[in-house]
């Protein structure tokens, strides 16, 4: 697991690190291993190309995963909002998959999916959205998620939990 800033659908992935302040970081103790605790009360908060409130801050920003010792077919997805304001929710995302075996340097991503997180109806905090179908699943051993809109102007993109379901 990953966290990402600074990183486009096909591209290079950029690792961004744990500052409480700056570009290219996410917030001190919101990496994106809070996504995957069972709890929508941890975040994963990213700034991304912006250290203060603008429309950009937080885009092209997120996360990729390596499912273990297995090729997985993800297929269906949902994410979940967290406490922090609406302004912050991811809106539209693209979900691509790889076999690499180094996921920095990867340039073989495939797309999977380019849309909607299902967050944009929901205004409760720390709740999920409806389950989003990947159109066509594919079996890969990696995933890379990436944030392209969130709801308005925010000096952070946040989101509490993602759930991945699909078949080995």
């Amino acid at each position: 697991m990953a966290s990402l800033w600074n990183t486009f659908a096909g591209g290079i992935s950029t690792i961004a690190t744990e500052n409480s302040t700056g570009i290219g970081t996410y917030y001190t103790g919101d990496s994106a291993d809070n996504l995957f605790d069972g709890s929508t009360t941890n975040a994963y908060s990213s700034r991304g190309n912006s250290a203060t409130t603008s429309a950009i801050a937080g885009l092209n920003t997120g996360f990729y995963l390596t499912i273990a010792q297995c090729q997985s077919t993800l297929v269906t997805f949902r994410f979940a909002t967290a406490s922090s304001p609406a302004a912050r929710d991811p809106i539209t995302i693209t979900v691509e998959g790889t076999s690499c075996s180094d996921l920095l340097t990867c340039t073989n991503w495939t797309l999977l999916y380019n849309g909607t997180t299902g967050l944009d109806n929901v205004t409760n905090r720390s709740t999920y959205g409806p389950f989003q179908n990947i159109p066509s699943p594919q079996s890969f051993s990696s995933y890379r998620f990436l944030v392209t809109a969130k709801r308005s102007s925010s000096n952070f993109v946040s989101y509490s939990e993602v759930d991945l379901y699909g078949y080995t």
